[in-house]
């Protein structure tokens, strides 16, 4: 992850964020144009992401919901003011799952990736701040103007009955050694259906390797028993129309 110093005027921040930042160094850390995300380093080791009013709420929820199991960072404050929303978290110890380390060793890779998935996935759902995301998912795809029968051959009801991710995805997930350190970027996650997830891990996959390879050996660390093929390809067609 890139780390270059800059400055910040915490006065500009909430109250409730700022009292975490005094004597700190910052470094931007932003991978997306969605958002800012700065390296924390102080008193407290943390990110603290700025983005648009209302637009991180989803992610400070879902993060304090899988922290309480264990598998996300802290989730320190949440403030918004009249622009943008101001999100603190721990930083969790490791690197993320695009590091060198990792992409030197693809196959161990793609089987880690695969089991950690079906962990989160194996979680309760009890208490999810947001427990119809296929629903969402598919107003979505309405909403941009998808005609929704075109799914009707995969003969799939798509059901929400895990906890996602929402964005599965190499950078999402922070490993120490291929140890599993928790889960970031969970401002899509929510109760939904585990084939979205699955989706996103295969694509990641032949995304950062560059070949397709190793989807085998992901789908198999996960557990084939769980994978119903016209889920996976209901929503692989899902997100293709709707992306």
């Amino acid at each position: 992850m890139k780390r270059t110093e800059v400055s910040l005027d915490i006065e500009s921040i909430p109250l409730a964020i700022r009292q975490y930042l005094k004597g700190a160094t910052f470094y931007d850390s932003s991978c997306s144009a969605n958002a800012k995300t700065l390296s924390v380093s102080g008193a407290e080791r943390a990110f603290l992401k700025i983005s648009k009013r209302g637009s991180l709420e989803r992610e400070y929820k879902m993060t304090r919901f899988l922290h309480k199991l264990n598998v996300a960072p802290n989730a320190i404050a949440y403030e918004s003011d009249a622009d943008h929303d101001y999100f603190l978290m721990e930083a969790v110890s490791g690197e993320d799952g695009t590091a060198e380390r990792y992409i030197e060793n693809p196959g161990k890779l793609a089987c880690v990736f695969g089991e950690y998935l079906k962990m989160l996935h194996s979680l309760p759902t009890a208490d999810c701040p947001y427990d119809n995301r296929t629903n969402e998912l598919l107003q979505d795809a309405q909403t941009k103007g998808t005609d929704l029968r075109i799914l009707n051959p995969f003969n799939y009801s798509a059901i929400d009955n895990v906890v996602i991710h929402g964005d599965y995805c190499l950078p999402n997930i922070i490993m120490d050694n291929f140890s599993f350190k928790g889960f970031i970027d969970l401002g899509y996650g929510g109760v939904g259906d585990r084939h979205y997830d699955i989706y996103w891990g295969i694509w990641t996959l032949q995304f950062n390797l560059k070949t397709d390879r190793y989807r085998h050996l992901f789908l198999d660390a996960y557990g084939r028993n769980d994978i119903d093929d016209d889920g996976l390809n209901y929503f692989t067609n899902l997100i293709k129309l709707t992306d």
